[in-house]
């Protein structure tokens, strides 16, 4: 996920998610390839499903999965979601145009429950209620006083109709790491009137033979930089490593998630082969660790995440993965022959492998729902604004290092300290 600068990258974007779109339909397991997504009451309902492999675009983080179909405006009607409450930390449902840029979204606490259900990500659930919900997508704009469960697919933010477009569903860091979908079926989509008579029925999607995949990233993560090789210098690239804000428009932003604001920074190897990464990290609600996603925090979510100039994300290590020193995470990016010995989770580092294919990286922090009263979320940061001193210590500080300055004296050693 990141800018689009001018209307042909928006074009080729538009054009390569299309392809994406017929590359997955129902009964075909995820990452093959298969022919173009069609709509008998037979097909699944997500004919999209992210893959680290196959399915790998526009920056996405590896700790969530994420499933679309396409939207193309119904002559009449709406479409219905029923779906269960995943066990996980986060889940939403987002519309977008055919540029890929999001007009409408909701997510998990804003998912009013069924009627004798209640819903997990707000409270504790009653004993013996159900997790059930529905969610409504209506082909209109949004009105000033929207009905609730309501997505709306109106005219595009540049005021144009919107023909045709994505729907897109998220689960971010399930409790079960084997199960994607958090352990429950997959949302089931129906089209019907207004009126609610079924028009057409999509078929449910087996949540159980999703594939991971992550081969391709694993040899890309596992490999080095040719030794003695020159790295081609990167005018976006500087030393030390500057951070801004990613995202500032709703005009871009390709298949962006609503929920989250980013900071990108590019590293290069015209100034070094090791990156360390350190700052104050927000709090969290582990829900790996049994905690409620509902919990106070800070931020329901932060992640780093490693990326390449192709918009393809090589690793992500976030918020519970990250060991925290006196409330403080240390990170390194690397090839695995210049990992220091010392970027280990015991000595509190958290490492990211560089990719010894690429010159040049884009590292990727996330915040995702930050509550009102963190004033240093990067959603707080202006467009234009320094970062840096918005957020004070929990600015992520980026400096070059080498490893044997790491090894010797760990990330203040890097930073002067």
């Amino acid at each position: 996920m990141r800018h689009v600068s001018t209307a042909v990258r928006r074009r080729g974007r538009a054009a390569t998610t299309a392809a994406i779109l017929a590359l997955a339909c129902s009964g075909v397991p995820a990452g093959a390839h298969a022919s173009a997504v069609t709509e008998s009451p037979t097909s699944c309902s997500w004919g999209l499903q992210s893959n680290p492999d196959v399915v790998n675009v526009e920056y996405p983080d590896l700790n969530a999965k994420y499933w679309g179909r396409e939207l193309v405006p119904p002559l009449g009607g709406r479409l219905v979601i029923k779906g269960e409450y995943p066990a996980a930390r986060y889940f939403s449902f987002h519309v977008y145009d055919e540029k890929l840029v999001p007009l409408d979204s909701i997510y998990d606490s804003e998912v009013a429950p069924d009627s004798g259900s209640s819903n997990p990500f707000v409270h504790k659930p009653a004993r013996r209620s159900g997790d059930h919900y529905t969610v409504y997508v209506e082909f209109e704009p949004k009105p000033s006083d929207p009905a609730p469960n309501t997505l709306y697919v109106g005219d595009t933010p540049q005021g144009t109709p919107t023909p045709e477009g994505t729907l897109m569903y998220r689960v971010y860091v399930p409790d079960n790491p084997a199960d994607p979908a958090g352990g429950v079926p997959l949302p089931q989509v129906t089209w019907e009137t207004e009126e609610g008579t079924p028009i057409q029925e999509y078929g449910a999607c087996a949540s159980n033979s999703i594939e991971i995949g992550g081969q391709l990233n694993e040899e890309i993560a596992n490999s080095n930089w040719p030794e003695g090789a020159p790295a081609p210098e990167d005018p976006e690239a500087a030393n030390p490593p500057t951070w801004a804000r990613a995202f500032g428009s709703e005009l871009v932003g390709v298949w962006a998630n609503q929920q989250n604001a980013y900071l990108k920074a590019t590293i290069s190897r015209q100034y070094g082969d090791l990156v360390v990464i350190h700052g104050k990290a927000p709090t969290f609600p582990n829900t790996r660790a049994g905690q409620p996603p509902y919990s106070k925090r800070q931020v329901r979510y932060w992640s780093f995440c490693e990326n390449s100039e192709t918009t393809r994300v090589l690793a992500c290590q976030a918020d519970y993965q990250a060991p925290i020193t006196h409330g403080y995470y240390t990170y390194v990016v690397s090839d695995p022959d210049e990992r220091p010995a010392n970027a280990i989770a015991a000595d509190g580092v958290t490492w990211l492998p560089w990719g010894g294919t690429m010159a040049s990286g884009q590292v990727i922090y996330r915040n995702m729902l930050p509550a009102a009263s963190f004033a240093q979320a990067v959603q707080n940061v202006p467009e234009g604004a320094s970062a840096q001193t918005l957020m004070g210590a929990y600015y992520p500080q980026a400096v070059y290092c080498t490893t044997a300055t790491f090894e010797a004296g760990g990330w203040k050693a890097c930073a002067g300290h």
